[in-house]
């Protein structure tokens, strides 16, 4: 009678609390949900103010550009300045799109990409313009980046103007001059409105954050209140259940997890169900015996002794260790111990040690982490696990005083390829010409796939970047080699940029960044080559070497 009275009080409690808990659920996942689009909405807006300062730069570049290329009238000053022009000139083109009732999401994310937007803000960036753009801070911000439109207008037919005076017969100094004159007016027309969309970005950044702040401080109190509410609750609870020993046991024989019970000698004076499944040991056959592992044999993970004494000075130890099935077999497990001291002289009078057989999820821990760091198609490391091992090298070759090179692989003429014959022998061909690269590497080295038919290289312990330079070009007249696939024979070929450490920077980020950027000066000259990245410009030459080293301009 007594058992049916517990469970009826415990049910009832259940269903006391089953409204109390709904409500402290539902606050959990109303804070969740906005503070994930708290983040959401602050990247937006810094992916927006990162944006302002590129659109600054490129407009002030722009402007100096052509200001060097009226008075020098060289033509690279000319190409610098359209290079710059095209950054705010594409935001405008994604403006003007995202503008629409129903906007091409491709082509805005094309424009901002081009306006030099990061690929993870794009999406933010369109959904924050989209939803917010009738809000008085974010509407003062967009009216003045209209305004900005005319000058940019305006700045690109000078440009145009002024190129078309520099290259005819017969150039007129005054009339460069005029041109020259209204390009300033042009930057003094912008800079105002310039100064304003900033101060207004700044304000609603501010406004935003505040709002963000108070409402997660309401709901944290609520959370809070809640807690007490119901912490209170079931104390009292507990302190008048304090006699139901029948709902322990059914606890303690029916977890899920092994469960042993010890004395103060370390014997085993309880054990339940799960510890037979476990362990394979039955209750007869331990109750007594102390807990130890078979000396004869080699167990990994912590010994025993080192176990006890954490136990013995903290109460408590909790951590993975190795133990030995009744037939022999190792297995790990979990295991949380706790010293029970005598509540009236202190000492310890009883152990509880509660273990759970992990070897599944250990097993699916290293399936996913390996997922997790490796492209699924080629098997090779993904870009993530690429910049991770890069960033270890970087370490040891600093502390060794080596070189490393960044090699960024493009695959040529595989998109023919791919639309002709279907993705299918596109996956062939890109399994194929890994597992060549990957066979061609040293054991040091590690060969990843970045993107859809790029791949990077990273070779290490290098004593000069000629040896770089050699393993580009065996792997150029690799990947040219013909490639068999059950739709025939395709043969491609690859464009390779190359980055040194420590010479062209010492972050993985900006060594994929540099590599790329070589490469894709090499696809500018034709393909099919190898090219370094150069932050001063210069042409370098190998005559003993086909084809040529080309030496890149910066990225910046």
């Amino acid at each position: 009678m007594q058992d049916v009275l517990n469970i009826s009080g415990q049910a009832s409690l259940a269903r006391r609390f089953i409204p109390v808990f709904i409500v402290l659920l539902c606050t959990i996942i109303i804070s969740l949900l906005l503070m994930l689009g708290a983040v959401e909405v602050l990247s937006a807006a810094r992916g927006y103010m990162t944006g302002e300062r590129l659109w600054s730069a490129a407009r002030h570049d722009a402007i100096y550009s052509l200001t060097l290329y009226g008075q020098t009238r060289e033509p690279a000053y000319f190409n610098r300045f359209r290079q710059a022009l095209a950054i705010p000139l594409s935001d405008r083109e994604a403006r003007i799109e995202l503008d629409k009732q129903q906007y091409d999401y491709t082509k805005t994310s094309a424009w901002l990409r081009r306006g030099g937007s990061h690929p993870e803000d794009i999406r933010g960036l369109i959904q924050l313009y989209r939803c917010c753009a009738q809000y008085p801070y974010i509407a003062h911000a967009v009216e003045v980046w209209r305004e900005s439109d005319a000058h940019l207008v305006r700045l690109e037919r000078l440009g145009d103007a002024l190129h078309a005076e520099i290259s005819s017969a017969a150039p007129a100094r005054k009339r460069i001059d005029a041109l020259l004159e209204q390009v300033r007016a042009v930057d003094a027309g912008i800079r105002p409105l310039e100064q304003d969309f900033d101060a207004t970005l700044d304000e609603a950044a501010r406004s935003l954050k505040s709002a963000l702040a108070w409402a997660i401080y309401a709901i944290v109190s609520l959370m809070i209140v809640l807690g007490v509410y119901l912490s209170s609750r079931v104390l009292g609870r507990i302190r008048r259940a304090e006699g139901d020993y029948r709902l322990l046991i059914n606890a303690f024989a029916h977890t899920a997890d092994g469960i042993m019970i010890l004395d103060a000698a370390r014997c085993i004076v309880a054990v339940n169900h799960a510890f037979t499944t476990i362990t394979g040991y039955a209750p007869e056959e331990i109750l007594g015996e102390v807990f130890t592992r078979p000396k004869t044999l080699k167990i990994p993970g912590p010994p025993l002794f080192a176990v006890w004494a954490d136990t013995l000075s903290v109460g408590r130890w909790e951590g993975e260790v190795w133990n030995v099935r009744k037939n022999g077999e190792l297995y790990p497990m979990r295991l949380s111990l706790s010293a029970v001291h005598d509540g009236r002289h202190g000492a310890v009078n009883h152990y509880v040690a509660v273990f759970s057989y992990i070897s599944p999820h250990k097993a699916q821990e290293e399936r996913l982490k390996y997922r997790a760091a490796h492209d699924p198609l080629t098997g090779l490391p993904n870009r993530a696990e690429f910049e991770r091992v890069c960033r270890e090298a970087i370490e040891r070759e600093r502390l060794r005083g080596r070189r490393l090179a960044v090699l960024y692989i493009d695959l040529d003429d595989f998109k023919p390829v791919n639309d002709t014959y279907g993705h299918e022998v596109g996956d062939d061909l890109l399994r194929t010409l890994a597992a060549r690269m990957k066979q061609m590497m040293r054991e040091t080295d590690l060969v990843a796939r970045v993107g859809g038919d790029e791949f990077s290289v990273l070779l290490t312990d290098l004593d000069e970047e000629s040896r770089s330079y050699i393993v580009a070009c065996k792997l150029l007249d690799m990947l040219s080699q013909s490639v068999v696939t059950k739709r025939g024979t395709h043969q491609v070929g690859a464009s390779i940029g190359i980055s040194i450490y420590p010479g062209d920077g010492d972050e993985p980020q900006t060594l994929l960044r540099r590599a790329d950027a070589a490469m894709y000066r090499v696809k500018q000259s034709g393909r099919g080559g190898v090219a370094f990245y150069s932050g001063q410009g210069e042409l370098r030459t190998q005559s003993d070497v086909t084809p040529p080293v080309r030496k890149i301009v910066s990225d910046h």
